[in-house]
């Protein structure tokens, strides 16, 4: 369990909080693409209990401002996006994407007010449906090389999902691999996924192996599949509030059969406040096109206006005790909605001195020592794990998604080297 003084640290990430300086040295999603189409409005956005306007210059490119006017407060959010940045509709005050002010309409001609006016305003940087800023001091960090920003744009899908309490809580279920035995659990698994989910229901106690990497860590969770072999699958904490892990198939079943290791998934937990995140769901696959349609049945689904999905902890999650046969929860089979129901479930910011950690906790007590460690780091005003200021260096050459029966006995930990090489 945590002090409460390390839970603050960890979950707290408004303007001035050590958790909010560890966030706001990454790089982090703050809309979709298809949130801000070209032509349209400006967006007021909240992210980590900052108030903000998105919005496309008259070029297309995304800028982000501080969403109330440094004159008299105003919302900027419903301004005028013209003369090479946004103009506050309360006195017309101009600003461009970097901050600086343009044109004061009312101040005198000879006037050099403007030039000592700097508005909020953090770098922004799209690619394949994301549009990431970064929030921090000083020069951004080159934008990482994360698989899924660097892959053509029709290998890669993603949305949003509205959670009711804190990043960290979603995030933790990440690298969390026992929970897939209970929470996840069908009485009757589709026969495609049939091998793998009746090994996770058939050994409820993995081994947890834990490796940490210049990304975060790399957890092996090693299943019993027979006699003489073992399962084994790999999930990755991605510094400071991510991960990558196998996931649904990236096809329809019922037009295509998936393969194994043909791609994974990765959820991205950005705060809004310290009681609400979305959830980034990003679906890499390694080559060839995504199923857009297939993806946004079976993991979007029906969400409304701000990407909440219709179970919520409001309506129980539509929970069917009848139906607790066919699926564990009786929550349907949307992994989505089981996920949301157990980190929402524990309160707006769980209280961590409570809790009480087991053996199959071993990679989330890691990841948060990593955290704290890298709250430090930043604290005495180095870099944290995962931020590369070389545009050589790559933490994320090693971040691997795999699952693989392996003869019982086999070296596990770097098992993937040999596969993922050929």
């Amino acid at each position: 369990m945590l002090t409460r003084e390390q839970n603050d640290r960890l979950t707290l990430t408004g303007p001035g909080t050590p958790g909010g300086a560890l966030l706001r040295r990454y790089w982090q999603p703050v809309a979709l693409s298809e949130e801000l189409p070209a032509g349209g409005a400006p967006k007021p956005l909240r992210v980590m209990s900052e108030d903000l306007v998105l919005f496309r210059d008259e070029r297309g490119k995304a800028a982000l401002l501080g969403l109330h006017c440094p004159h008299r407060g105003a919302d900027l959010s419903y301004g005028r996006i013209e003369g090479g940045g946004l103009r506050c509709l309360y006195h017309g005050w101009l600003f461009a994407p970097d901050g600086r002010c343009l044109d004061q309409p009312g101040e005198p001609p000879e006037s050099t007010f403007k030039e000592r006016v700097t508005h909020t305003a953090y770098p922004c940087h799209e690619a394949n449906g994301l549009i990431l800023a970064y929030m921090g001091p000083g020069d951004p960090p080159p934008v990482p090389k994360l698989p899924f920003l660097v892959a053509p744009r029709e290998s890669v899908w993603c949305t949003k999902l509205w959670h009711e309490c804190n990043y960290l809580q979603g995030n933790e279920g990440n690298v969390d691999p026992q929970h897939l035995s209970i929470l996840h659990r069908f009485g009757d698994p589709e026969e495609l996924f049939r091998d793998s989910r009746v090994i996770m229901s058939g050994d409820l106690a993995p081994q947890i192996i834990v490796e940490e990497t210049s990304f975060g860590l790399r957890a092996y969770a090693v299943r019993n599949a027979s006699d003489d072999e073992v399962y084994v699958r790999i999930s990755n904490f991605v510094m400071p509030n991510g991960s990558a892990f196998d996931g649904v198939p990236l096809s329809d079943p019922k037009t295509t059969r998936p393969q194994p290791n043909e791609g994974y998934q990765s959820h991205w937990h950005v705060p809004i406040d310290d009681e609400h995140h979305y959830k980034y769901v990003i679906v890499h696959r390694y080559e060839g096109p995504i199923d857009r349609d297939f993806m946004d049945r079976e993991i979007k689904g029906e969400v409304d206006e701000k990407y909440a999905r219709r179970p919520s902890k409001a309506n129980r999650y539509f929970q069917n005790r009848d139906d607790m046969t066919s699926t564990y929860t009786g929550m349907g089979r949307n992994f989505q909605d089981h996920d949301r129901f157990a980190v929402e479930g524990a309160g707006p910011i769980f209280d961590r001195t409570r809790e009480r950690l087991g053996r199959s906790d071993a990679a989330l007590i890691v990841m948060r020592k990593q955290m704290l460690k890298a709250i430090d780091d930043v604290l005495a005003g180095r870099d944290p794990l995962g931020v590369a200021r070389d545009p050589a260096v790559n933490p994320f050459a090693d971040l691997v998604v795999r699952s693989q029966r392996l003869p019982k006995g086999a070296e596990v930990p770097g098992f993937w080297r040999s596969a993922v090489s050929a």
